[in-house]
């Protein structure tokens, strides 16, 4: 007698199409709906604008290293305006408890990776104590360290004035799109 042997850990064809089917909508994207064009190029020219004359500044004041964590900073004020980290007091705050921690520490251990690890660490508990957590000023302190700098009082000068230049440019192209920035101020 030839019966067709069914076996239980063979799972049926329509059956493995079905898991199939459910692995691919569990991959199913929840993020939010691409924005209109619109936000987009502004968007892009707010962050790109005040970059390029941070970028401008930093070439003249030979202070490049402040331009990766300037980066990110703009890119949260312009990119998610009702954030914490992208409020004023936390960016202004931010980079200014980093850069004072990252300068302190650069003092005593300069060009340690392992030290400008403990930088941003100690930059963003101070932070949280202050209220004021802003992510780009824990890089702030760990590239003070990592890579210090020439004129470290220069460096907070051009950062501060940078985080202003953010800030403000955040203000111009949220209004721009229609959206309310900041939440707070201070």
């Amino acid at each position: 007698m030839n019966a067709v042997r069914h076996d239980s850990a063979m799972p049926h064809p329509r059956r493995r199409r079905n898991l199939v089917g459910t692995a691919f909508q569990a991959l199913a994207s929840k993020a939010p709906p691409r924005p209109p064009l619109s936000h987009v190029l502004t968007a892009t020219l707010a962050v790109t604008l005040p970059l390029a004359f941070i970028g401008f500044a930093a070439d003249h004041t030979h202070i490049a290293l402040l331009i990766p964590p300037m980066a990110a900073t703009v890119a949260l004020i312009v990119g998610g305006p009702d954030l914490p980290l992208a409020q004023p007091r936390n960016v202004i705050l931010g980079h200014l408890i980093g850069a004072l921690i990252g300068i302190a520490l650069a003092a005593a251990w300069p060009g340690l990776i392992l030290v400008g690890g403990v930088a941003a660490g100690l930059a963003f508990g101070a932070m949280l104590l202050l209220r004021s957590a802003h992510s780009p000023g824990a890089a702030t302190a760990m590239l003070l360290v990592v890579l210090p700098t020439a004129d470290p009082w220069l460096f907070l000068a051009v950062l501060m004035a940078s985080a202003v230049l953010s800030v403000t440019a955040g203000l111009v192209a949220n209004r721009v799109r229609r959206l309310r920035y900041p939440a707070y101020w201070w």
